[in-house]
Parts: C-alpha cells; structure tokens; sequence
C-alpha cells in the first residue's frame, strides 16, 4: 500500500488549539502530500487552565487527565469528520501528538498526554500516539520529530524553520539531516504581550513600537543554552526556570523586550543555519505572521519563504501524519541525527479497535 488517508492532531506549547489535518500521502520513488481538510480547534478556558496546571497534579488525577484529553481529541476529530463529510472508513489512520506536559530527556521523561486507547475507542479508527518516549528511551532528546518529515517532503529547501511556542530548524548538511530547537518565540512574545493587554503581539506591531535593550540581549546570548550544539531541545521547564527570568528582572518597557526578543531570535537563527543569499529558508507555525520577525531574519540575508495559510498552520500536523504511516510501515520515523538517540528508530504506539 502506497497511498493513505491520514488525521494528524497536534498541539504546542503556545496552547492556541488543537491541530486537525485530514491529508492525502502517496509513495511513488518520494512521498507527496495534500491538505484535504484542516481545522484548529481553540481550546477553552477550562482545558487552557487545567493543561498548565497539569505538571502539578497528583498521580491519580493526573492519569484521570490523560484520559480525559484523549477522549476530548477523540470527540474532536468525530466533529470533525462530520463538518468536513469524511466517511470514517476513508480514514486509514490517526496520528496523535498528544500535548506535551514533561519534558526531561536527562531525566529521561517526556509524557504527552492525550491517550492513545481512548482515541481510538471514541473514533473507532486505528490510532498512532507517543511518538517521544522510545527516543528518549535509547538516549535521545525526543526532539525535535519534524524533520523526517522535512527531509522526505519539504527538501528542496536549504532549511525548514517552524516558529511557534518554540522555534525550531531542520536542514541537511553533508546528506545528513540536522535540527534542533533554536529559541523561545510565541512563548515569551504572548507572555509579554499579556502584561501590557494583548493576547498575543499581531503582526509584530508592538515590537515594533519598541527598540533594542542591549543589556537585556547580552544577558541572553550569554546563555548556556545558546553555545550548546545539536541535538539539544527546550521545554516549558526550561522557560520557567531560566529564561523568563531575564525578562523579569528587565528594567526596560514591555515594548523594548518584545522588540530584542525579536532580535535575539533572528541572530539565534543566523549563528546556527549557515544559508547562502540564493538558497530559500521555509517559515511555518503561527509565528510566520509576525511580520516583525521576518523582517529582521530578512536583514540578516536570509531569504525566507512563508507558503500559503494551511501549510503555514498544518504542517506540524501534516508531518505527524506521515510519521504515524511511516510507522504501520515498519520504517525509521525518527533520526538519531536530530535527536541524539544511540540509533534511528521507528517510533510510536499503535491501536487498532
């Protein structure tokens, strides 16, 4: 079988929504793909406050979590299929993310929520879930997963960045792919976008209003984070505990700090992603719209590419779809080149009603 109907569902750390993508992949010498259908499904107040308090429940509580969120992605993608017509048996498969709630890889935990028997039991449709653990299992950082997917589908681009929650880059170099989280993005632009207002900072107007702190900038290329090379990987944990810090202990208005975080993410880009002036640089995920940021990338002589609205939106849902199908297929889904594992593997777990 070379052709498959796939539901992939994705969730960040920015908690805009969830993520649906109903999409065509065929195998012919390369992969294709196509965006049938797409949908972000925002989430309430309710299940916006109970995902960040989840790293502070009790065990049991916890659990009762993890399956309440698989039933509220399975009730999800049922809705979905209704109001886009798809007959549940023209699905092959569902590939679910699940929404990331720890994530240690020294420690050797990462856990994504959203559980796979629950999806699968409200749907009726063979689901693909926990696509991290394993990789972490055999030493990796379970991060980034994307850029299997960038190699198979997006390659004729020099490099794949995805700015959301968490930036993050793909690019090949030496016909091995390399990736990596890069910086925060949305995270700490909707954070200070909230102390002055605004739900998140549209179009970049407000960095915009404001100029570069250079002790704020210093402090955070100085960083550990920043000279570390890949593969390495950010968490919420990593947010709380030393990066929004900085910004706290700012003097500087709001304004100034969304206007050097903006800088401090487009140079983060230059030192790591060696691009020369012809070659093109793919931009998805929500922070594609700031215009702001783009510009200042586009300073630094690199030539960016931000595709048509579903790709900029879906295409994190769209590689974990191809992810769940690579794995019915018995083939690797994660690099250990990207991710740091012992070895390549073929992630996920599978479950069939």
């Amino acid at each position: 079988m070379n052709k498959y109907n796939v539901i992939g569902v994705m969730s960040g750390t920015s908690l805009d929504g969830i993520d649906v993508v109903y999409t065509k992949l065929s195998f012919k010498k390369k992969w294709f793909c196509k965006i049938l259908a797409c949908e972000t499904f925002q989430y309430s107040e309710i299940w916006i406050n109970k995902l960040i308090k989840a790293h502070t429940t009790k065990a049991r509580e916890f659990i009762q979590l993890d399956h309440q969120y698989g039933n509220y992605i399975g009730e999800i993608i049922n809705k979905f299929l209704k109001k886009n017509k798809i007959k549940k048996s023209d699905v092959d498969l569902i590939s679910s993310h699940g929404h990331t709630i720890f994530h240690e890889p020294k420690n050797m935990i990462t856990y994504q929520i959203g559980n796979g028997n629950q999806i699968c039991a409200v749907t009726n449709i063979k689901t693909i879930s926990d696509f991290r653990s394993l990789d972490v299992a055999f030493g990796g950082q379970g991060a980034p997963l994307v850029p299997i997917g960038d190699e198979l589908l997006f390659k004729k681009y020099a490099g794949c960045l995805n700015i959301g929650g968490i930036a993050n880059i793909s690019f090949n170099s030496n016909n091995q792919r390399f990736a990596g989280d890069l910086n925060f993005a949305n995270m700490i632009s909707n954070y200070l976008s909230k102390k002055i207002g605004h739900p998140y900072d549209k179009d970049g107007n407000l960095a915009q209003m404001g100029k570069l702190d250079e002790s704020l900038i210093t402090k955070l290329e100085n960083l550990s984070f920043y000279k570390k090379i890949f593969p390495k990987s950010l968490s919420i944990e990593d947010f709380n505990n030393w990066y929004k810090p900085i910004y706290k202990n700012s003097g500087s208005s709001i304004y100034d700090q969304l206007y050097t975080a903006g800088v401090h993410l487009s140079r983060t880009i230059r030192n790591t992603f060696q691009i020369n002036e012809n070659s093109e640089l793919l931009i998805t995920g929500g922070g594609a719209y700031n215009k702001f940021w783009i510009q200042k990338i586009n300073e630094l002589k690199i030539k960016t590419v931000v595709p048509e609205k579903n790709m900029i939106e879906f295409k994190e849902a769209l590689i974990f779809s191809l992810l769940g199908v690579l794995k019915i297929r018995n083939e690797n889904n994660i690099l250990s080149s990207v991710t740091g594992a012992s070895k390549d593997l073929s992630a996920g777990v599978l479950f069939v009603p």
